[in-house]
């Protein structure tokens, strides 16, 4: 696997673990999408780490993520759909 050039979704990446590895691969230079259920967090990490993008997104909700894999297709699609159609609640 190529380290750097990648569109990487992260779920859960607004705190701990999930935004430590999404500062550092964006810092590697990829493309970096966190996704969570708080807009004003991810709002906050975009401003703070300008090239992070955000997406909305509640795990536990069906609606939340087909909602999400819509606008990832829209807004991102270079990163693969597969991840968003298996998360299964």
């Amino acid at each position: 696997m190529k380290m750097t050039g990648n569109t990487i979704l992260i779920t859960e990446g607004t705190s701990g673990i999930g935004l430590g590895l999404a500062l550092r691969l964006h810092e590697a230079g990829n493309k970096v999408i966190v996704a969570g259920r708080r807009k004003e967090l991810l709002d906050e990490i975009t401003t703070e780490h300008p090239g992070i993008a955000a997406l909305v997104l509640d795990v536990a909700d069906p609606a939340s993520i087909a909602h999400a894999a819509e606008r990832k297709k829209r807004s991102f699609p270079l990163c693969s759909q597969e991840r968003l159609e298996s998360i299964r609640v």
